[in-house]
């Protein structure tokens, strides 16, 4: 089967993702992340990459990163084999360690590297690891002045001051699904559809759509299935009947 070709972006800068293969666990303590942060840091300097952001999970990592498509397509591949035959002789197992190639999405204006940017910091405070950002495993902290990894100065002159990132970061961005495709899939609950929406809608509340002239509700329904809430879901939250739903 033919792969799809990477999108090639104008900035050079992608958010890149990859994930254990069956989600299994890439990291099973913190000689793990360090192992794999030792051999990230020593291809992003001989490949003279830039990182913006990282952070590491217990089955998946992510990188803001920039550097030309088919040298970061060399790069990762380098840091991820290396790192799986460190992973499979220490933990004593065989196979592949990752599921596939990494993905990689293009982040071509400052509105986005914003997104993504918050998406990667927030990631463990979405999976429950951590209440806020300021998690051990990532490179929010180096952005509050422990530098290591990650080269802050370019988002750090975007938002103008420190104190602008942090509380740029103190927003939960729910609606955000950037480079990981599980997010799309998975159904929210109750309560994460509900914030979802109130994200997405604005001053318009749930229970004022399906009462909403015809293209105005159209509008909002619209917002809310791009926002990856399910048919069933903006049926049960708004009162709008599926049929109508699906058709928008």
């Amino acid at each position: 089967m033919t792969r799809t070709a990477r999108r090639r972006g104008a900035s050079d800068i992608y958010h890149v993702m990859a994930r254990g293969v069956s989600r299994s666990s890439i990291f099973e303590d913190d000689a793990d992340r360090e192992r794999f942060l030792g051999e990230l840091r020593r291809q992003v300097s001989d490949a003279g990459a830039s990182i913006y952001a990282w952070c590491l999970m217990d089955n998946h990592y992510h990188l803001l990163i920039r550097l030309e498509l088919s040298s970061l397509s060399a790069m990762m591949k380098a840091v991820n084999s290396s790192y799986a035959v460190y992973f499979n002789s220490r933990h004593d197992r065989v196979g592949h360690l990752f599921q596939g190639r990494f993905k990689s999405e293009p982040v071509d204006t400052e509105e986005y590297f914003f997104v993504v940017l918050r998406y990667i910091h927030q990631n463990p405070v979405k999976e429950g690891m951590t209440r806020t950002c300021e998690y051990r495993w990532s490179s929010y902290g180096e952005y509050l002045g422990e530098k290591d990894l990650a080269e802050t100065e370019l988002a750090l002159g975007m938002f103008g001051s420190r104190q602008s990132f942090i509380d740029f970061h103190k927003t939960l961005d729910l609606t955000a699904t950037c480079c990981d495709i599980d997010r799309a899939r998975r159904l929210l609950s109750e309560e994460e559809a509900r914030n979802v929406a109130a994200a997405v809608l604005g001053d318009i509340h749930l229970e004022s759509i399906v009462g909403l002239e015809r293209s105005a509700r159209n509008d909002a329904i619209r917002k809310l299935r791009n926002a990856h809430l399910s048919v069933r879901q903006i049926e049960r939250l708004t009162g709008v009947s599926r049929g109508i739903v699906a058709r928008v």
